[in-house]
């Protein structure tokens, strides 16, 4: 794959999704009104009886909307230890 980050495990990409909706829900990522194609793309999205995402139902809206949680998280880390420098 060309340009684009490419994650190691199905683990690590449903990581992701996981901290969207953690983050969704503490209220420290929401979305305007004009974004109502992300909101429609995370509706979607459906979880399979065994817990995991169904992969069918994720969208690459969606996908890149749960990387940049995953970004996000990267970057608060980051700043937390770089201040304890």
């Amino acid at each position: 794959m060309k340009g684009g980050y490419v994650y190691s495990t199905r683990t690590e990409f449903e990581h992701n999704f996981d901290l969207l909706v953690e983050l969704m829900m503490r209220g420290q990522m929401s979305f305007s009104i004009q974004s109502e194609k992300t909101i429609e793309s995370l509706r979607r999205i459906r979880k399979l009886p065994n817990g995991r995402y169904d992969l069918n139902t994720i969208d690459e809206l969606a996908r890149t909307t749960a990387h940049m949680a995953g970004n996000m998280e990267q970057m608060i880390k980051n700043s937390e230890n770089h201040e304890k420098e």
